[in-house]
């Protein structure tokens, strides 16, 4: 549609300036002496047949549909007509004098001595025209007065469907071209839709197991406090206020312990991640570290570094178990170094055979122990590799007796 009415548009702008062209050729035409000795005593002279006659002649030799000339007040009063291209016979075509339909913007820019070119003009008496003018100046080079010529819309349009008819296989590729735009819009738009439903149901099914597993955590929090509730109510009973109160502080500790949950990072993806696992530890009674730089962690999608730090704590959280009490350790660092993210989870435990570094990536690809408890979660070190290699990071393993580490790291997109 564009194109259509942009070359319509055209065929009128040239139409104009050609008409223009014509008018500025014809000024020069006239006997300007005589011209200026009409405007003294403005009546049917020997001057004005002399000029009124070059104007016929004029238009007769051009797609001119009437040549004339114009005289102006001032800005905002309508031109008067001094001379028109009319053959010399016995019929009064106009009034020396009369208005012209010359519309008020056209009159400001003429009034300033500057060429002209109307719209279309919807005369009552001469049907519907185009205008243009310029100036008419004399020996002193002062303005004297205007040429214009009208232009019939009819050879506007004939020049317009010109214009229109040979424009059409420009249409054609124009229209086939937004055609196809479309379709690779609607295309996008689809592989848009799946791929936001598929990054929801992914958010929604990493949310719903750590809510899960922090509904698991309070449930046994839960549990515990009310064996404790017991054991003080039996002391009590008992009349052994000492023994009570040494075990509530004991329990205080503890709640002390429970309540110092990490909440440093301006993450709140990770913040909540790391306190759900923080409960989840505490739950195992292993001793958790998180060590987090005050970065926000925001150059990467939170979903995907939950999904990275999630099944490496859970993995660590498993192999930690496998030990006694006190050798239960597990440390969690998350530093920003301005040109990648570096996640590093480390943990007390078995540790992994070269063999099985290679395999632990493998989808599905699980082991065991000679106890029949560890258990290597090959699915979820998938899907962090899966994540890894997204992002276009590395991932280590450095595993030895007592002691395995997992570092993530992912470029930063600056």
């Amino acid at each position: 549609m564009v194109s259509y009415f942009t070359a319509k548009k055209a065929a009128e702008i040239s139409v104009a300036n050609n008409a223009q062209v014509m008018a500025a050729s014809i000024a020069k035409t006239i006997d300007i002496d005589a011209y200026e000795r009409f405007l003294k005593k403005p009546e049917r002279t020997e001057d004005y047949w002399k000029i009124r006659q070059s104007l016929y002649e004029a238009q007769k030799h051009t797609a001119a549909l009437h040549v004339y000339t114009l005289s102006f007040q001032d800005a905002k009063s309508k031109p008067k007509v001094m001379i028109a291209g009319f053959p010399r016979d016995n019929k009064h075509y106009y009034t020396i004098g009369m208005d012209c339909l010359v519309p008020l913007d056209q009159v400001q820019q003429a009034f300033a001595n500057k060429p002209y070119v109307t719209g279309k003009i919807n005369d009552p008496h001469y049907g519907e025209y185009l205008s243009a003018g310029v100036p008419i100046h004399n020996k002193q080079g002062e303005t004297i007065g205007f040429l214009s010529i009208d232009i019939e819309t009819t050879t506007l349009d004939r020049i317009g469907a010109t214009v229109i008819e040979n424009s059409k296989p420009n249409f054609i590729i124009s229209g086939l071209l937004v055609i196809l735009l479309l379709i690779i819009f609607f295309i996008v738009q689809n592989w848009y839709k799946r791929e936001l439903k598929s990054q929801i149901g992914e958010t929604e099914e990493t949310y719903h197991v750590e809510i899960h597993s922090l509904i698991q955590s309070v449930r046994s929090l839960r549990h515990d406090f009310a064996n404790h509730i017991q054991v003080l109510n039996g002391l009590l009973k008992l009349g052994k206020q000492q023994e009570a109160l040494e075990y509530s502080n004991l329990m205080r500790e503890e709640a002390h312990a429970i309540y110092q949950l990490p909440s440093n990072t301006k993450n709140p993806a990770l913040s909540v991640l790391f306190q759900t696992k923080y409960l989840k530890a505490q739950y195992h009674n292993i001793d958790i570290q998180f060590h987090n730089s005050s970065s926000p962690f925001d150059s990467i999608q939170s979903i995907d570094l939950v999904k990275i730090l999630s099944n490496l704590i859970d993995n660590a959280i498993d192999a930690t178990c496998e030990l006694p009490h006190d050798l239960r350790k597990i440390d969690i660092f998350c530093e920003d170094n301005n040109e990648s993210y570096v996640l590093q989870v480390t943990n007390t435990g078995p540790a992994i055979s070269t063999e099985r570094k290679e395999k632990i990536f493998v989808p599905g690809y699980s082991t065991k122990s000679k106890n029949a408890e560890q258990k290597i979660r090959g699915q979820g070190l998938y899907i962090v590799k899966d994540i890894v290699e997204k992002h276009h990071g590395k991932i280590e393993v450095e595993s030895r007796k007592g002691q395995t580490t997992f570092i993530v790291k992912l470029p930063v997109k600056l």
